[in-house]
């Protein structure tokens, strides 16, 4: 399991290893990897076909001022690519799932966790079916995880204590 809190603060983590910032080119590549080294994500998402979008909406507090966004091709258990968002990708994607800043931060603290955020309407599934996702949700938790334990970081933290 992932100490969620202590991976995701303003530039500092504890971890160990390079921290990346979130949704940028280096992020997508490292979970990328972080993914492919998962015996337990590889079975998770061992059925799940299709290319993801993450998509977060700025927020000046979290330091992000523009939108930003990470696609993700992800087949049967393995990431065959990831990196930051070009023209068309979101036409293209099976599944989008856009919310705030603040939303992606508190997942990537382990405030939430995807699903939940979804139920709750935080976090929007413009694009794809959730009754598809449904039998993915560990999968999902796991690419959570991994997004933490690469070591992300966002820009500005809101949070005085993380």
């Amino acid at each position: 399991m992932v100490d969620r809190r202590s991976s995701v603060v303003d530039g500092w983590w504890d971890g160990g290893g390079t921290v990346y910032e979130v949704f940028t080119e280096a992020w997508a590549k490292a979970w990328c990897q972080a993914l492919n080294g998962d015996a337990q994500y590889a079975n998770a998402a061992r059925q799940w076909e299709g290319a993801l979008l993450l998509k977060m909406t700025p927020d000046p507090a979290y330091g992000i001022e523009t939108p930003r966004a990470v696609w993700a091709d992800l087949w049967h258990g393995r990431c065959r690519e990831a990196r930051v968002a070009r023209e068309g990708d979101e036409a293209g994607a099976d599944y989008v799932l856009e919310g705030p800043a603040a939303v992606w931060y508190d997942l990537l603290t382990g405030r939430s966790n995807p699903l939940a955020a979804i139920l709750r309407g935080q976090l929007r599934l413009t694009k794809g079916n959730l009754m598809r996702l449904l039998p993915f949700t560990r999968a999902a938790r796991l690419l959570v995880e991994h997004a933490v334990a690469i070591g992300t970081r966002f820009p500005k933290s809101p949070d005085p204590n993380p």
